[in-house]
């Protein structure tokens, strides 16, 4: 029997962000080896985390992606521990267009109940003509969005896993022999991805002239609460402002109210 979840963190949320979608190309292709007879287009659906994000793997346990009802085994399960680069995906041929119903389920510690979600699967050139011309000399076609889950309340244990460090460690590169001739994995780029917000951003990204596209660290979120301070109290002295007005308005409508009455 697994273990009861531990205590959840009352009036807090953590939110995570990943990608639906789906690509396609037209039959026959190399990734599609012997299709059954009538198919025109081969496919792939998918769950996957954003380009240089945490690894989704970490908080998600299994996909069940749902197909449509002709499909032989039309309901079929990924799990985590069977996906590669943290996509659960999965990977057919067919001719027509249809809703793919999701559903994703999360670790046991999670005391989270599945989620459901769904993706139209798109098989045909769209957006403008242009991109469409693009997509068919590419044979490639990509529809996909951006999706969130909120986690209100976490449990500790899930918690921690979802501001682990480890989650990034996907996205680290061998690079070499460390000590030991041991292969040596690093991030590349201008600084470590973190579950945590860093003190600064990099050179020139410090977050000078709010709005204007600054990397977002410790230093630029008090600025922003600072300058969020400063606004609330300009606005409640507003606010009180005109409040004092509509007292004097107020007096004024009944002094003569009053004066009308005696002259009747």
């Amino acid at each position: 029997m697994p273990a009861a979840p531990s205590k959840r963190l009352r009036g807090q949320k953590i939110a995570r962000n990943f990608i639906i979608g789906n690509s396609a190309v037209q039959l026959p292709h190399p990734l599609f080896i012997d299709p059954p007879s009538g198919h025109t287009k081969g496919w792939r659906v998918y769950v996957r985390p954003l380009p240089n994000g945490p690894d989704i793997t970490t908080w998600l346990k299994k996909v069940q992606f749902k197909l449509h009802h002709t499909y032989a085994d039309a309901s079929r399960t990924i799990e985590s521990t069977n996906v590669k680069d943290g996509c659960f995906e999965i990977q057919e041929t067919g001719y027509g267009e249809f809703g793919v119903e999701l559903r994703l389920y999360f670790p046991t510690e999670s005391g989270e109940k599945a989620q459901y979600r769904e993706h139209y699967l798109v098989l045909t050139y769209w957006g403008s003509p242009e991109q469409q011309a693009a997509q068919e000399a590419k044979n490639w076609i990509v529809s996909e969005r951006v999706e969130t889950i909120e986690f209100n309340e976490p449990t500790v244990d899930f918690a921690k896993t979802l501001t682990s460090e480890e989650q990034f460690n996907w996205l680290k590169v061998k690079k070499g022999r460390g000590k030991g001739k041991k292969p040596e994995y690093v991030f590349e780029g201008e600084i470590d991805p973190s579950a945590l917000l860093p003190e600064k951003a990099p050179e020139g990204k410090d977050g000078s002239g709010m709005g204007a596209g600054a990397a977002w660290s410790q230093r630029y979120e008090r600025q922003v609460i600072s300058q969020l301070t400063s606004s609330e109290k300009i606005l409640q002295g507003m606010i009180e402002e005109e409040q004092g007005k509509m007292e004097e308005r107020k007096r004024r409508m009944e002094d003569l109210g009053r004066a009308i009455e005696s002259k009747g």
